[in-house]
């Protein structure tokens, strides 16, 4: 095998690679076109190349959108590229690509259950999650517990990419504050975690001519911020528009609550949220769930969290609002029943509780957080379903207790 990766790199990507190779988990960040994606698969593609039998995931929120910009535009591409064909075969079935060494690289998606499971039965030599504005912490979590194949000389690795989304975000909390988004903690090994920005500017010279003057610096100026400047900024067409970083709050100054519901949503990303009622304020108080967690995990770990002490004594009693479409699994959930399930009434309910200064967020609940700053609408105004599940419990929960009134 003769077969050289010869690399063409920019001074950024120069400069991220420096980073790789001194931290365990990068996150490269930064405006649209600016050559995160291309390196880091290169680099994959490198790794797998000097390790034989090595394995890799590639994977994204949606797994269409992992085939159609990750492995159709660049991973299949590159290899091509590098390898004489005989010297490689690509699963179009299963989605990976086997190279001449036995080294595997395989794409996936955090919303297809059948696929993820799959997936996640293998361990890897390294995972590179691709656009984690869109990926809850929780997937990443269990993403991050496949990263175990033993490979000699060669030290397990996690990449994260994004086009900027909102500082409240849990990848900025994560690489740039150093702040666990599980429990609010400093990191436990910082020195395992590496940051850089990368801009479009930096990667000019692969660009066609006038991309950045005549689409990226044309763009309206929040969209400028994100996608030409990489600045962390509030999702272009956010639903929660008003909800700003004050209603951010150390739960210990709140009052004593009157009434407290949750809110249950299924799915791959289970979650439920704790909801707070003392007059005409709303606040969430608390969230439960994770990655592929099962009806009967959700329901033990909010039962353990909110429902006692083991003692037989009750710290909150609530009534939880199930996601409708859950079906059997309601009756899985304590007190569970049915939410209303009415998407625009309920997101105009909160939005009118929020404008009235009425509604308050636990400095706890990093994963409701981090959704709703990045909860947007898509230029035909369609709510964007992708890491929206803490949110989508909080409206069963919230606007199930209100029923049909219409707040003035």
């Amino acid at each position: 095998m003769t077969t050289t990766i010869r690399r063409t790199l920019t001074d950024k990507q120069k400069e991220a690679l420096l980073l790789i190779r001194r931290h365990d988990r990068v996150l490269l960040s930064g405006g649209a076109r600016s050559g995160k994606t291309h390196l880091l698969c290169e680099h994959i593609i490198h790794r797998a190349y000097k390790h034989p039998g090595s394995r890799f995931l590639v994977a994204r929120y949606r797994y269409s959108h992992a085939k159609l910009s990750v492995w159709n535009q660049t991973l299949v591409p590159m290899v091509k590229v590098i390898f004489p064909p005989d010297d490689y075969e690509i699963n179009k079935s299963e989605m990976f690509i086997h190279l001449f060494n036995d080294s595997e690289i395989w794409l996936g998606g955090f919303d297809d259950k059948e696929r993820t499971e799959k997936i996640l039965g293998t361990e890897y030599l390294d995972v590179y999650f691709n656009e984690v504005s869109q990926i809850s912490f929780d997937s990443v979590i269990v993403g991050l517990t496949r990263l175990a194949q033993k490979i000699e000389g060669a030290t397990n690795k996690a990449y994260f990419d994004c086009n900027p989304p909102s500082p409240l975000h849990w990848s900025h909390r994560l690489f740039i504050e150093g702040v666990d988004p599980k429990d609010n903690t400093a990191v436990k090994n910082p020195g395992m975690y590496g940051y850089l920005q990368m801009n479009p500017v930096d990667n000019r010279e692969n660009l066609p001519p006038g991309y950045i003057e005549n689409n990226l610096e044309t763009l309206p100026e929040r969209a400028r911020k994100r996608f030409l400047l990489g600045e962390w900024v509030k999702a272009e067409g956010a639903i929660f528009e008003n909800l700003s970083e004050a209603m951010i709050e150390d739960p210990t100054g709140w009052p004593k609550m009157e009434e407290y519901t949750a809110g249950v949503d299924f799915g791959l990303n289970a979650s439920a949220v704790l909801i707070g009622w003392c007059g005409d304020h709303i606040y969430i108080v608390d969230e439960a769930g994770g990655y592929n967690m099962t009806a009967s995990a959700l329901d033990k770990s909010m039962r353990q969290k909110w429902s006692g002490d083991g003692n037989g004594k009750t710290r909150y009693d609530y009534i939880a609002y199930c996601d409708p479409s859950g079906g059997e699994r309601i009756q899985e959930i304590y007190q569970g029943t049915q939410a209303n399930n009415s998407v625009e009434p309920g997101l105009d309910f909160v939005n009118k509780k929020i404008e009235a200064g009425q509604f308050h967020v636990s400095k706890y609940c990093s994963g409701w957080i981090s959704e709703a700053f990045n909860y947007r609408r898509d230029e035909k105004e369609r709510i964007v379903k992708e890491d929206d599940h803490y949110v989508d419990a909080s409206r069963y929960g919230i606007f199930s207790r209100v029923g049909g009134f219409v707040l003035v």
